[in-house]
């Protein structure tokens, strides 16, 4: 097998290359016997010097017979590596779950410039598409190129129909460049009837026909009857190339099948060729442009219909979602209750709450009001028995009080709501994408869900009516971020309501959308009102630290009840938290908040070993004042050495001991130590003096 490739264009002018040839081309291995011809066509197309071809071969699965196509066509890809074009060729395997999927990851990834599709002629005289072609045509990153080959892959001149859009001036530059490295005649027919005529389109038609060599005569000719397709067929032969253009991502019925497409790629006696290709902006608007489209995975029109039957069925509630709902609640309380992670988990790979959250998503997008409203029966039937299963064993089980990951859950921010919508957009995207395992979408949606049911229902049973309500708060958050983010991430995948769509209808599903926007806005209000408050809370916490409690941590800052304002701290310290201290806390709440705030304070003291001078120290303490009681002890350094001491007696202790005190702790720290003794009298009452002094 010989290949027959010319390259005929002026390589000394790199603005010619870059004008007439793609740097890569992406070529789906379809059969053995079109291999040669599609690689002809594909190397006649590519840059000389830095073009790619990728024969591209799809897998669905069957690993043998993908392995037999690819012996089946390796001589034909060897002998292309070896025509006098030397191009370079990369063989790629895709595993795909369907042709078309397969062909466009392909060509986004390799950032391919033009993907080129075979069509055959049909012995009926009827060629179809198809469905790889139209739904490659209908979401292609990049231009495409179909070819219907004839009875002679040879051709003596190329026609071209211009009618002066974009698609027809990009069919020119394609027509000139195969005239060009044939040596072949060009003939121009010009279509008058319902002719588009732009003067920056009618540019680059004359600037692509003054590259043709002056002596060769374009031979146009001016068609004006409304069915140009019989004029433009008389005048061909089996020795001639239609080249004509199309519109991507367009209505196919009208651009592809319409009337004079329909009859030329059926009835011209020759080869064909249906051109596309995107024309970017120049300059960065037209790189942020090419970069979006190459970062947007649309899906096909099957892709599409899949993820609509998809959604029907996992809207409806039946058994399996029943019990996994009854599972997954049981599993998410009793982690809850048992402040276990592990568990929590557990019930989050078992939820089935994804399903109806994405079916409701899916008919959100397509405009299916039927599938919107069965989405939203079925997820309100799985929320209402996880929040009574949780209620039941939160009054069955004991406990009284909330655990560390229910108080989590009970207090949402706008973190909780970042996590919702990255839970949305992982769902959808899994959801859409079928090489992801659906696995990674239900984990998302049951973290953001299914533990905020089950602590709605724990707030009731223990009657904590605050907790309920911030576990409720971040639920609804969780819904409408998570729907949000789907219906979002479906619009960017291609899918929108079409009339030809059984079900659709659009006006009916704003209705959606409004309620969807407004429960949206209004959880970001009430989370940007709690974000503020928990800045209010931690400016206090500092001023708190700073001002009253010196030295400790104030490791929670709760407020218990608004009306009246009520407010607990947890405060951990080394060293006894004195009734002064508290009191000193009161007066700055009261102060920061304009009013009486019922302040509890819950003590926590950290307990540490004696490190040896601590010991010594509390051993010449005990031999100083050997009648007294030492309370606590503690070393402070801030300004030099402090050393902190609660003595409790019924005398206050002198200064000569006192002085004594001070000098044996500067031995120990080997410094001028400062020593601070907090005398706390003892009384004794009802008893006799004697008494008193023995005891």
């Amino acid at each position: 097998m010989k290949f027959h490739i010319t390259q005929t264009l002026d390589l000394d002018s790199p603005q010619t290359l870059e004008e007439y040839y793609a740097k890569t081309v992406v070529v789906p291995m379809g059969r053995p016997d079109t291999a040669a011809e599609m690689l002809r066509i594909a190397g006649e197309m590519v840059h000389p010097a830095e073009g790619l071809v990728i024969a591209l071969v799809i897998s669905l699965g069957d690993a043998e017979q993908t392995n037999r196509f690819s012996d089946q066509i390796q001589d034909v890809i060897e002998a292309f590596r070896n025509t006098d074009a030397g191009h370079k060729v990369d063989v790629v395997t895709e595993m795909a779950v369907s042709v078309s999927r397969g062909i466009l990851d392909v060509a986004r990834e390799r950032n391919a410039d033009v993907i080129l599709l075979g069509v055959q002629r049909s012995t009926q005289g009827s060629v179809r598409l198809g469905t790889v072609v139209e739904n490659v045509i209908a979401t292609a990153p990049c231009g495409v190129l179909i070819y219907r080959s004839a009875e002679s892959s040879y051709f003596d001149r190329v026609v071209v129909p211009i009618d002066g859009t974009l698609p027809s001036a990009i069919a020119m530059k394609l027509a000139v460049s195969f005239a060009l490295q044939h040596d072949v005649p060009l003939r121009q027919m010009s279509i008058q009837y319902d002719y588009h005529y732009d003067p920056e389109h009618e540019e680059a038609i004359k600037r692509y026909e003054d590259h043709l060599p002056s002596k060769q005569d374009l031979k146009k000719k001016i068609i004006v009857s409304r069915h140009p397709a019989r004029e433009i067929v008389s005048g061909m032969t089996e020795d001639d190339l239609l080249v004509m253009g199309f519109s991507q991502k367009t209505d196919l019925e009208r651009h592809i099948i319409n009337d004079l497409s329909n009859q030329l790629l059926n009835q011209a006696p020759g080869p064909v060729i249906l051109i596309s290709q995107h024309e970017w902006h120049r300059g960065i608007r037209g790189a942020i442009e090419h970069g979006i489209a190459r970062l947007n995975p649309q899906l096909t029109l099957v892709e599409q219909n899949e993820l609509i039957w998809s959604a029907e069925k996992s809207a409806s509630t039946n058994l399996d979602y029943i019990v996994m709902i009854v599972l997954s609640a049981a599993l998410a309380t009793l982690g809850l209750l048992t402040n276990s992670v592990a568990v929590i988990i557990g019930a989050m790979l078992v939820a089935p709450l994804m399903s109806p959250i994405s079916s409701f998503s899916t008919g959100m997008a397509t405009g299916i009001l039927h599938l919107t409203r069965r989405a939203s029966l079925t997820l309100f039937t799985g929320v209402t028995l996880a929040l009574l299963i949780s209620i039941v064993m939160g009054v069955v089980l004991p406990i009284d009080t909330p655990t560390d990951e229910m108080l989590a859950r009970g207090s949402p921010n706008l973190l909780d709501a970042a996590i919702a919508l990255v839970s949305g957009w992982v769902a959808a995207y899994a959801t859409a994408r079928k090489g992801i395992p659906a696995a990674l979408a239900g984990v998302a949606i049951a973290a953001a869900l299914m533990p905020p049911i089950s602590t709605i229902g724990l707030g009731i049973a223990l009657r904590d009516i605050d907790l309920a309500f911030g576990a409720n708060l971040l639920f609804l958050a969780n819904i409408a971020f998570i729907i949000a983010a789907q219906y979002i991430t479906f619009l960017w995948m291609g899918m929108h309501p079409t009339e030809d769509r059984e079900g659709a209808t659009l006006n009916r599903s704003r209705a959606w959308w409004i309620v969807l926007f407004l429960t949206t806005l209004i959880v970001l209000l009430v989370f940007a009102r709690l974000g503020s408050q928990a800045i209010d809370e931690a400016h206090i916490r500092e001023q708190l630290q700073a001002e009253a409690f010196h030295g400790a941590n104030i490791v929670e800052y709760h407020v218990i009840s608004s009306v009246p304002l009520s407010v607990q701290l947890i405060v951990q310290s080394g060293h006894q938290i004195t009734p002064e201290e508290v009191e000193a806390a009161q007066t700055l709440i009261n102060d920061l908040y304009r009013q009486d705030v019922h302040l509890t304070v819950v003590a926590r003291k950290v307990v540490r070993p004696l490190t040896p001078v601590m010991a010594a120290i509390r051993a010449d303490l005990r031999d100083i004042f050997p009648r007294a009681q030492l309370a606590d002890v503690w070393i402070e350094e801030d300004d030099g050495i402090v050393l902190h001491a609660i003595l409790q007696d019924y005398e206050a202790p002198s200064q000569i001991k006192l002085n004594e005190a001070r000098r044996r702790i500067s031995r120990h720290v080997n410094d001028n130590a400062r020593l601070e003794v907090i005398f706390q009298q003892k009384l004794a009452v009802g008893l006799p003096r004697a008494t008193a002094e023995a005891s």
